[in-house]
């Protein structure tokens, strides 16, 4: 598997695991960051999510500050976004750091925090080395 290397300086940790999900780049961070990068065409389903919750138990599980990056085109079923939303049925999440480059993307990201409302930390933003940024900022807050 070939991940792209380029902007790991910016999550200033190393890499302890990574693994292709159905074509998706995750990364598990010794700093706690999950970073899931979703290809074009990808449709996030539960049987997806299900399969990231086990890369992410072999790679010591707990909790994490989730980064999700969404290519063209990448969508959620509606079921996942109301699992991701509810903190009882996902405790294994501190924040969600949502990546979007596109306005259909953002309209849909915008309506899944109005109308979802999650409970933990939830943030959207045009590019990754900004939800890095936030997510640090949030991981700094939490060993305060």
């Amino acid at each position: 598997m070939t991940i792209e290397k380029d902007n790991i300086e910016m999550f200033n940790s190393t890499i302890l695991h990574e693994r292709d999900i159905e074509g998706a780049s995750a990364r598990v961070f010794d700093n706690r960051i999950y970073h899931l990068k979703i290809p074009e065409y990808k449709k996030v389903t539960m049987g997806f999510v299900e399969k990231g919750y086990e890369f992410i138990e072999s790679a010591g599980g707990g909790r994490f500050y989730n980064i999700y990056e969404f290519s063209s085109f990448s969508d959620l079923d509606p079921e996942v976004r109301d699992w991701a939303a509810d903190t009882d049925k996902n405790p294994n999440t501190h924040t969600d750091a949502l990546v979007v480059k596109s306005l259909p993307h953002k309209i849909i990201a915008n309506f899944y925090l109005k109308f979802n409302r999650p409970k933990k930390p939830t943030r959207i933003f045009n590019s990754l080395d900004l939800a890095i940024a936030w997510t640090l900022d949030q991981i700094e807050k939490n060993e305060e």
